[in-house]
């Protein structure tokens, strides 16, 4: 008899530790990776059921500042596709959420000649966040329920190394948090830079969408199979570059932004006429990102 309860104990403890392996950051359930039978697992997001990524997280329209904790929740919110973040490497091998100066500056300091602790100290967001880092995002959007991806930015620098950098180090944060479900990569068209990426983008199997003007033949040598293309830059009538251009090519393609009226973003579309192009080709779009994700849905 005491056998026989020993042996149910331990069946239940087998089940148990087997439920528990089967969660990850925040209990996020997650499934084993291609199947396999080991307890490697991939968290998943939620299914969504629109390709809205916010800009920044949205922050344009919900007030908070851009890259901060508070407007990432504002795009969680909304259940968007994603939230868009711009990623740079810091001194000491750390992963910073933030939209840098013009000459690489975040609270003043040159990002990569500083630590995340150092940057933190220089100042605060003006809701009062400190700083945040990648870790501190991926927490956020790890949670049961959740269906928003992160969008990493990875910006052109210069020297272009630390643009590189902060790809290779973004994704070994990605992996040591079995994330690769909830995070994609947007990449600058320098070259170098893009180089780095395409190859992380094979090591990690987290997907990239290279910014270069340029037609998909160009893209196809450079490894990618996405493009994310500026409405305002790029996309006809304004630049050279069709949907169908790609999609013809057998290739995705998503484009940035899609604005209402008013909106001072540069690489913005807010004419009406731009608006409804976008929205009657939204079937082909991989995605389609806007500073106002709210309203973009409403139209939607």
């Amino acid at each position: 008899m005491k056998a026989n309860f020993r042996n149910i104990l331990c069946a239940a403890a087998v089940l148990l530790c087997a439920a528990a392996c089967d969660k990850g950051l925040n209990g996020v359930t997650g499934k084993p990776v291609n199947g396999g039978g080991d307890n490697t697992t991939v968290l998943e997001p939620a299914k969504c059921t629109n390709k809205i990524v916010a800009h920044r997280g949205g922050s344009a329209e919900c007030g908070q500042p851009d890259n901060s904790i508070a407007s990432l929740k504002y795009a969680m919110s909304l259940k968007l596709y994603a939230s868009e973040c711009d990623i740079y490497w810091t001194k000491d091998n750390n992963i910073v959420v933030a939209h840098a100066s013009s000459d690489y500056k975040i609270n003043g300091l040159v990002v990569w000649e500083h630590t995340l602790d150092e940057i933190r100290k220089a100042g605060n967001l003006k809701n009062g966040e400190k700083v945040p880092s990648l870790e501190d995002f991926l927490k956020t959007v790890m949670v049961d329920g959740s269906c928003t991806k992160l969008c990493l930015d990875i910006k052109a620098t210069s020297p272009a190394e630390y643009g590189q950098k902060a790809v290779q180090r973004a994704c070994e944060i990605i992996k040591a948090n079995k994330a690769e479900k909830f995070c994609e990569f947007i990449c600058t068209s320098n070259s170098t830079i893009a180089s780095t990426a395409s190859t992380c983008q094979s090591a990690y199997g987290i997907p990239v969408g290279w910014m270069a003007n340029s037609d998909p033949t160009a893209y196809r040598a450079k490894g990618f199979t996405w493009a994310n293309l500026s409405a305002k830059s790029y996309m006809k009538p304004y630049g050279s570059r069709s949907i169908d251009e790609f999609v013809n090519a057998g290739m995705q393609i998503s484009v940035f932004n899609v604005d209402k009226e008013g909106s001072t973003d540069g690489n913005a579309v807010t004419a009406a006429s731009d608006v409804q192009t976008y929205i009657d080709n939204y079937s082909k779009l991989r995605c389609i990102c806007t500073n106002y994700p709210k309203w973009l849905k409403n139209q939607l």
